[in-house]
């Protein structure tokens, strides 16, 4: 019996050497976020913070929450005021509330990615001294003492933040994106209720879907990609793109949010290893930059990108590409590897009218005259941040960036 395996793209298997660390706890299914109060106690807990913003305090998500944490006899305090993106005037603030109200013992996030990421930070400003500003440095972990214990519990199937490293914040300046770094922004217990993400609005949903596939699409095409975030890289592909438009029409699908939760789980492991690039390659890198600067939600910043620096990247990994383009079930109708991985940035494209986002540039007001000047952004300063020579299939410069950017403009797959 002879049985044929080409592992496309990546560095040659032999030549691997990996380190990574990981969530410690993970717990998923419906209901797992009553689980909370037993797993505060598990870790110490006597005094806790439990980090959330507005919206979702008023939902009603926090009632079992708060009530399983006080069932363990632990105190319990809310700090409520998180913003919906993570400026570093709102992470600020809350870590200076919280110094102030200290000492806690354990941190509870439950909400979005701005929550968990503040959350996160918190933990580490109450063990660490300074500006939380001083601590975001992508490329190096700036934290030296170990945080507080953490529970994280996402209210959305998106960000994957619950299981990342990373710690996302909004410049004041530049209002473009960075972000923190480092094995101590792991949760101790990540708690994955797809029963919170039932009262996501369409448009959030519809957001945070695109956020994770571009998490695992761009893991995917990662030019340091293993095994290891390939295997769960695709599977949450998978689940993402079988669950995603069934969340949207039918938001009350226990079964369709389940698997747009586990797919985003999934993606937020697969950001976290090293080898990826961080929350990922191009599409992110763009993203996160003029997403905040023209006040679009990220995950349609990250879906407006995606079909592009898919089809961007596809003359550097056609082979994974081909791939991708298979596992997902799209129909070979040409004898070449190209004529298939091609239909992948057309795929994207289509999801994208469907779930009603825009799929260009110039449908957020993106002026025109900006993409020669962002273009020169991303390739002089924003791509290092990312460290895109490294992890990008494709290299970049000014004129092909300059191209990408008038596609993604005028909605063209060239």
């Amino acid at each position: 019996m002879s049985f044929h395996y080409q592992y496309f793209f990546n560095p040659r298997l032999s030549a691997l050497n990996l380190l990574f660390d990981q969530p410690r706890r993970i717990i998923f299914g419906p209901d797992s976020s009553k689980q909370c109060g037993f797993e505060a106690k598990r870790l110490g807990g006597k005094r806790s913070l439990l980090v959330t913003d507005i919206n979702v305090e008023k939902s009603g998500l926090l009632n079992p929450i708060i009530e399983s944490v006080e069932r363990q006899e632990i105190k319990l305090e809310v700090y409520n005021k998180v913003a919906f993106e993570p400026t570093i005037e709102s992470i600020r603030n809350a870590v200076e509330w919280a110094r102030n109200t200290a000492p806690y013992d354990v941190i509870i996030g439950v909400g979005g990615g701005s929550v968990l990421d503040t959350a996160k930070m918190i933990s580490n400003m109450l063990t660490n001294q300074g500006d939380p500003l001083e601590y975001l440095n992508p490329l190096e972990d700036k934290f030296k003492n170990p945080s507080l214990p953490k529970i994280l519990i996402p209210t959305t199937a998106g960000t994957g933040s619950e299981v990342s490293n990373y710690a996302v914040v909004i410049e004041k300046e530049s209002m473009f994106k960075t972000f923190a770094a480092s094995s101590n922004l792991f949760a101790e217990v990540a708690l994955v209720d797809p029963k919170l993400t039932l009262t996501c609005p369409p448009r959030v949903t519809a957001s945070s879907l695109l956020d994770a596939l571009g998490h695992n699409l761009e893991g995917l095409i990662s030019k340091q990609s293993t095994p290891i975030s390939d295997g769960l890289a695709i599977e949450a592909t998978k689940l993402l793109l079988n669950f995603g438009l069934k969340a949207y029409n039918s938001p009350d699908d226990i079964e369709a949010r389940s698997g747009t939760s586990m797919g985003a789980l999934l993606g937020g492991m697969v950001i976290a290893y090293p080898w990826v690039g961080g929350p990922a390659i191009l599409g992110h890198c763009l993203a996160e930059a003029f997403g905040p600067k023209f006040n679009i939600p990220h995950g349609m910043a990250v879906g407006i990108s995606l079909p592009y620096i898919l089809n961007f990247n596809l003359p550097a990994c056609i082979e994974k590409m081909y791939f991708i383009s298979q596992s997902i079930g799209l129909k070979e109708d040409g004898s070449s590897l190209k004529s298939l991985a091609k239909k992948l940035p057309y795929f994207i494209l289509q999801l994208l009218s469907e779930l009603e986002m825009p799929t260009r540039l110039k449908d957020i007001n993106f002026p025109k005259s900006y993409l020669e000047p962002f273009a020169q952004y991303i390739v002089r300063e924003r791509q290092h941040l990312y460290n895109l020579s490294k992890y990008n299939p494709r290299k970049l410069n000014e004129e092909n960036v300059i191209n990408l950017l008038n596609d993604m403009y005028e909605g063209v797959l060239e």
